[in-house]
């Protein structure tokens, strides 16, 4: 196991943490349509190409959502913090337990075991987040129809990339996540600021 491919993947999970922080605008929260979140996406996508021009799509949308992500946690009170970090949150969680599963199901393997793994590893933020978007009047579940065509999208460049940084055939990646799934599923952290705005109490 590579720690490249492990990387790739942290770095592609905060991709979509703020692409999903971009829809909601979490004063106040509101729910996203499908429409939105494309527009999100390209909108990350073209800020990319403008500000990192001539590096790799996928790279360059990492620079800008860690910059993004950084600036976004330094607004406002906590409890704007705490929406903000939720937002993030459930971008990486959406990612690794719907829309990659999703992918890996149409290759032909279940990443139940992965999925698993990666609930256990977050299940402090998870529940945090929950509450946060609860307060807000929104139910994270019913999100998934709206996001998941442009997640699943995202994933397909993510796991070329995985694939790469592990040295690994592509068609051997969605295997590889459930072969390593709690030391894949553990590393998946966002930045620490994230995660201390999300669980902080307010």
């Amino acid at each position: 196991m590579k720690s490249a491919g492990i990387t790739i993947i942290v770095a592609a999970a905060l991709v979509a943490g703020v692409v999903l922080y971009g829809v909601f605008k979490p004063q106040p929260m509101r729910m996203p349509t499908a429409a939105q979140v494309k527009t999100e996406v390209e909108a990350l996508k073209a800020k990319a190409a403008e500000q990192h021009p001539g590096m790799a799509q996928s790279d360059a949308m990492k620079q800008v959502a860690t910059a993004q992500a950084s600036e976004l946690l330094k607004k406002g009170d906590a409890e704007t913090r705490a929406k903000t970090a939720a937002s993030i949150f459930f971008g990486s969680y959406y990612m690794n337990t719907r829309a990659r599963p999703a992918y890996c199901q149409q290759r032909g393997v279940n990443l139940a075991s992965f999925v698993a793994a990666f609930e256990q590893a977050h299940r402090e933020e998870l529940t945090r987040a929950r509450e946060i978007f609860a307060r807000g009047g929104i139910d994270p579940e019913s999100l998934v129809p709206k996001i998941q065509d442009q997640f699943v999208s995202m994933v397909d460049q993510d796991m070329q990339d995985f694939a790469a940084g592990a040295q690994v055939a592509p068609e051997s990646a969605c295997e590889l996540f459930n072969q390593n799934s709690k030391i894949i599923a553990e590393a998946i952290q966002l930045p620490p600021e994230v995660k201390q705005a999300l669980l902080a109490k307010y």
